[in-house]
């Protein structure tokens, strides 16, 4: 290290001391002055090494100070931290509370709140829900049609196990009237009931709500053409169309109208093609045109139009139409024998205010469409609404140019059978002998699930029977009464299986 003298030293030498310091430099020559001299310094070792000690202490105690001022911005960074959170945190407390005394003040929340917790049950609701009127197809379909009647005294049905059980008369309707085979045939039949249900579609695979459907007519018969079953597609109600809004905002028609259901007369696709009419006036035509060039005909007249779209119902096929629809056979709703009569026309009235004339077009736009349906051999539908089974599977097997088409339904509605509980001789209120019994079918819960929509049942000779009480009108009758011991007609009276019970 320089020997500094400071009696000698000058304002240039202070960085080399400062430097020293730090370095822990040795330097054996000093400078004295300025005459130029210098001495020679031997400095032992050990002083050595306390300089190097001196120099790391001063480090040390720099270190330690850099630290202590980092740790004290740092801790006030921290507490200017906490303080702006905890007033952030009150603030937010007090924003809170203000909002729970302005919602305590709300005179009906607490029905509000039961409103809101019954709308989050409701998907839970439905799919417990069962469906009391599905008994009356299968009372209906579980009766025969022919000579023998069976008549219910007494009907109990239970949707929580699904168990129907009735007290019941059998007559056979001609000699013998008590005849068990009647009993037996109503058995067998009764184990080869089975039902359907599942989802009606658009073209593009859409649902559509239930309630735009509409599968009976006023007797609440199953609507059947040719054999074919099918249902009438409500689309002109408003939500029954998956492909249109209806809550959509238009703007109010002024002197333009931006509704294009006009030109769709040349739509040239098939699928939302408007069936074009031949009384549709040369004033309509005259309407694109004048609203082309802005509605403001050359003589200052004024034109305005009000142009109003019409959905017909359309016929959706339930059976499928296999062969036209493996063929690709166009289907148009304007002659499916739906609303077909229903026609474009326009009405044109004229006004006349300060001297400018109105005229104001109303236009009824039929909307009709054409599909071209698609129907593979695994029975895959497509193109065209239709009805998506999900108990019964179709399937195709071709045959030269032939297709045969066969269809399996998985559903049975007794899948457990029936069982006879007891079984007598007996009168009826009008005192003809019959054959009285009691009987317990389990149904299957499917059946009666309000989630599972668009039920049909089949008996054994193929009938198809919706949910509608009609159906059941004439299937009961007053209990029937046991045999008298001195009516020796009603003992004695034998069955064609040489029986009685």
């Amino acid at each position: 290290m320089k020997k500094i003298d400071f009696k000698t030293m000058h304002l240039s030498d202070i960085p080399d001391v400062i430097k020293s310091i730090f370095t822990g430099e040795t330097d054996n020559e000093m400078m004295t002055g300025q005459t130029g001299k210098y001495e020679i310094n031997l400095v032992p070792d050990i002083k050595t090494d306390m300089l190097k000690l001196m120099k790391l202490r001063n480090m040390i105690v720099f270190g330690c100070v850099v630290v202590i001022i980092a740790s004290s911005v740092f801790t006030a960074f921290l507490a200017i931290f906490k303080g702006a959170q905890d007033l952030t945190i009150a603030s937010q407390g007090k924003h809170i509370e203000n909002l729970s005394n302005t919602i305590n003040q709300y005179s009906e929340l607490p029905d509000f709140l039961n409103i809101q917790d019954q709308l989050a049950k409701l998907k839970s609701i439905n799919d417990n829900r069962s469906v009391l009127s599905r008994v009356f197809p299968v009372l209906k379909n579980l009766f025969p049609t022919n000579k023998d009647t069976i008549k219910i005294s007494d009907l109990n049905v239970n949707l929580s196990t699904s168990t129907i059980n009735f007290d019941a008369q059998a007559n056979a309707g001609e000699e013998p009237y008590i005849d068990y085979r009647v009993l037996e045939s109503f058995k067998k039949s009764v184990n080869l009931m089975k039902y359907d249900y599942g989802r009606y579609v658009d073209a593009q695979g859409n649902l559509i709500p239930s309630r735009c459907i509409e599968e009976t007519d006023a007797a609440s018969n199953i609507l059947t053409d040719n054999g074919n079953t099918y249902a009438i597609w409500k689309r002109g109600l408003t939500d029954c169309d998956p492909s249109r809004n209806d809550h959509q905002k238009k703007s109010a028609l002024t002197q333009s109208n931006n509704n294009s259901n006009v030109s769709n007369t040349n739509l040239k696709s098939d699928f939302g093609k408007v069936k074009a009419k031949s009384n549709v006036s040369d004033d309509v035509e005259h309407v694109e045109n004048t609203e082309k060039s802005g509605n403001v005909e050359s003589n200052g007249d004024v034109v305005k139009t009000d142009i109003q779209t019409i959905n017909p119902d359309e016929k959706i096929w339930r059976s499928p139409l296999f062969d036209l629809w493996y063929k690709h056979e166009k289907m148009r709703t304007a002659d499916d024998g739906i609303q077909d009569t229903l026609d474009t026309n326009a009405e044109v009235s004229e006004s006349e205010v300060n001297g400018v004339k109105t005229r104001t077009q109303k236009i009824k736009n039929v909307k009709n469409y054409i599909y071209t349906p698609s129907m593979g051999l695994d029975g895959k539908i497509s193109s065209v609404p239709h009805f998506e089974s999900s108990c019964i599977t179709y399937k195709g097997e071709k045959n030269g140019d032939n297709v045969k088409w066969s269809a399996e339904n998985k559903c049975l509605m007794v899948p457990k059978g029936i069982r006879v509980t007891d079984s007598s001789n007996g009168r009826d209120s009008s005192s003809n002998l019959v054959l009285r019994f009691s009987t317990i079918i389990n149904v299957d819960p499917e059946l009666f699930k309000f989630t599972n929509k668009h039920i049909l049942t089949f008996g054994p000779s193929g009938q198809n029977v919706t949910d509608s009480y009609l159906q059941v009108e004439g299937m009961f009758a007053a209990p029937a009464k046991v045999c008298a011991k001195d009516d020796a007609e009603c003992v004695g009276q034998k069955t064609s299986a040489g029986t009685n019970n």
